[in-house]
Protein backbone atom coordinates (compact mmCIF):
# COMPACT_ATOMS: atom_id res chain seq x y z
CA UNK A 1 0.00 0.00 0.00
CA UNK A 2 1.72 3.69 -1.05
CA UNK A 3 0.98 5.93 1.85
CA UNK A 4 0.73 9.50 0.79
CA UNK A 5 1.02 12.55 2.95
CA UNK A 6 -2.24 15.03 1.95
CA UNK A 7 0.08 18.19 2.38
CA UNK A 8 2.65 16.92 -0.53
CA UNK A 9 0.40 15.04 -2.92
CA UNK A 10 1.16 16.80 -5.58
CA UNK A 11 4.75 16.13 -5.85
CA UNK A 12 3.91 12.57 -6.39
CA UNK A 13 3.19 13.17 -10.36
CA UNK A 14 6.45 15.58 -11.06
CA UNK A 15 8.44 12.80 -9.53
CA UNK A 16 6.67 10.17 -11.26
CA UNK A 17 6.85 12.59 -14.97
CA UNK A 18 10.68 12.38 -13.87
CA UNK A 19 11.42 9.20 -13.16
CA UNK A 20 9.92 8.54 -16.78
CA UNK A 21 12.40 11.24 -18.32
CA UNK A 22 15.45 9.80 -16.64
CA UNK A 23 14.07 6.53 -18.54
CA UNK A 24 13.53 7.78 -21.69
CA UNK A 25 17.05 9.72 -21.69
CA UNK A 26 19.13 6.22 -20.65
CA UNK A 27 17.27 5.10 -23.51
CA UNK A 28 18.10 7.64 -26.10
CA UNK A 29 21.85 7.34 -24.69
CA UNK A 30 21.68 3.59 -25.21
CA UNK A 31 20.09 3.97 -28.38
CA UNK A 32 22.68 6.68 -29.86
CA UNK A 33 25.84 4.98 -28.40
CA UNK A 34 25.15 1.64 -30.30
CA UNK A 35 24.09 3.03 -33.61
CA UNK A 36 27.53 4.84 -33.21
CA UNK A 37 29.52 1.60 -32.08
CA UNK A 38 27.46 -0.25 -35.65
CA UNK A 39 29.02 3.03 -37.51
CA UNK A 40 32.63 1.65 -36.00
CA UNK A 41 33.06 4.37 -33.83
CA UNK A 42 33.46 4.93 -30.20
CA UNK A 43 29.60 4.87 -27.49
CA UNK A 44 30.55 8.15 -26.01
CA UNK A 45 32.26 9.42 -29.38
CA UNK A 46 31.29 13.18 -29.11
CA UNK A 47 28.06 14.04 -31.44
CA UNK A 48 27.68 16.87 -33.90
CA UNK A 49 26.32 20.47 -33.61
CA UNK A 50 23.46 20.01 -30.76
CA UNK A 51 22.24 23.90 -31.68
CA UNK A 52 21.56 24.75 -35.40
CA UNK A 53 22.89 27.73 -36.96
CA UNK A 54 20.66 31.00 -35.93
CA UNK A 55 18.74 29.34 -33.32
CA UNK A 56 17.37 31.88 -30.92
CA UNK A 57 19.38 32.60 -28.13
CA UNK A 58 17.12 34.98 -26.29
CA UNK A 59 13.79 32.15 -26.28
CA UNK A 60 15.94 29.37 -25.47
CA UNK A 61 17.91 30.76 -22.61
CA UNK A 62 15.27 32.94 -21.48
CA UNK A 63 13.43 29.58 -21.19
CA UNK A 64 15.81 27.60 -19.14
CA UNK A 65 15.82 30.72 -16.71
CA UNK A 66 12.20 31.51 -16.42
CA UNK A 67 11.56 27.46 -16.27
CA UNK A 68 13.90 27.11 -13.47
CA UNK A 69 12.70 30.40 -11.35
CA UNK A 70 9.09 28.57 -11.51
CA UNK A 71 10.54 25.95 -10.22
CA UNK A 72 12.24 27.67 -7.48
CA UNK A 73 9.44 30.06 -6.33
CA UNK A 74 6.50 28.18 -6.52
CA UNK A 75 6.84 26.52 -3.03
CA UNK A 76 7.29 30.08 -1.72
CA UNK A 77 4.59 32.30 -3.45
CA UNK A 78 1.64 30.09 -4.05
CA UNK A 79 1.14 28.19 -7.54
CA UNK A 80 -1.93 31.21 -8.53
CA UNK A 81 0.15 33.64 -8.45
CA UNK A 82 3.44 32.91 -9.44
CA UNK A 83 1.93 30.80 -12.44
CA UNK A 84 0.41 34.25 -13.06
CA UNK A 85 3.03 35.86 -13.40
CA UNK A 86 5.46 33.42 -14.85
CA UNK A 87 2.51 32.75 -17.78
CA UNK A 88 2.67 36.51 -18.38
CA UNK A 89 6.69 36.41 -18.48
CA UNK A 90 6.59 33.13 -21.34
CA UNK A 91 4.02 35.28 -23.08
CA UNK A 92 5.86 38.20 -23.29
CA UNK A 93 9.02 35.94 -24.31
CA UNK A 94 7.25 33.94 -27.07
CA UNK A 95 4.48 36.84 -28.45
CA UNK A 96 6.07 39.37 -28.33
CA UNK A 97 5.31 43.42 -26.59
CA UNK A 98 3.00 44.69 -29.37
CA UNK A 99 0.03 46.47 -27.45
CA UNK A 100 -2.34 43.63 -28.43
CA UNK A 101 -0.03 40.62 -27.32
CA UNK A 102 0.51 42.20 -24.02
CA UNK A 103 -3.18 42.44 -23.55
CA UNK A 104 -4.12 38.89 -24.90
CA UNK A 105 -0.82 37.74 -22.44
CA UNK A 106 -2.30 39.37 -19.28
CA UNK A 107 -5.97 37.51 -19.74
CA UNK A 108 -4.15 34.47 -20.43
CA UNK A 109 -1.82 34.77 -17.47
CA UNK A 110 -4.57 35.68 -15.32
CA UNK A 111 -7.61 33.48 -16.61
CA UNK A 112 -5.69 30.35 -16.94
CA UNK A 113 -4.05 30.09 -13.58
CA UNK A 114 -7.30 30.84 -11.81
CA UNK A 115 -9.40 28.29 -13.82
CA UNK A 116 -6.28 25.82 -12.97
CA UNK A 117 -6.09 26.55 -9.61
CA UNK A 118 -9.86 26.44 -9.08
CA UNK A 119 -10.34 23.37 -10.90
CA UNK A 120 -7.68 21.38 -9.08
CA UNK A 121 -7.86 22.42 -5.53
CA UNK A 122 -11.61 23.49 -5.48
CA UNK A 123 -13.24 20.51 -8.19
CA UNK A 124 -10.86 17.65 -7.65
CA UNK A 125 -9.42 18.69 -3.97
CA UNK A 126 -5.99 18.07 -5.30
CA UNK A 127 -3.26 20.21 -3.23
CA UNK A 128 -0.99 22.39 -5.01
CA UNK A 129 2.19 24.00 -3.94
CA UNK A 130 0.86 26.59 -1.10
CA UNK A 131 2.93 29.79 -0.42
CA UNK A 132 2.82 33.10 0.98
CA UNK A 133 0.51 34.29 -1.63
CA UNK A 134 -2.45 31.37 -0.71
CA UNK A 135 -5.90 32.74 -0.03
CA UNK A 136 -8.48 29.99 2.13
CA UNK A 137 -11.69 30.84 2.29
CA UNK A 138 -13.04 29.31 5.67
CA UNK A 139 -16.79 30.30 5.16
CA UNK A 140 -16.94 28.39 1.59
CA UNK A 141 -14.07 25.86 2.64
CA UNK A 142 -11.95 26.11 -0.36
CA UNK A 143 -8.59 27.68 -0.78
CA UNK A 144 -6.33 29.14 -3.99
CA UNK A 145 -3.06 28.12 -3.64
Amino acid sequence: MINVVYSTEHWIVPRIVMGVLVVLLLAIIITEGRARVSEGGSFLAKPGRFFIDGYDKVKLWGTLILFAGYIFVIDKVGFTVTSMIFVLLFNLLYAGLGKKQVLVSVIIAIVAPLIISIMFGVVFNITLPKGMCSITFVDYGFTIY
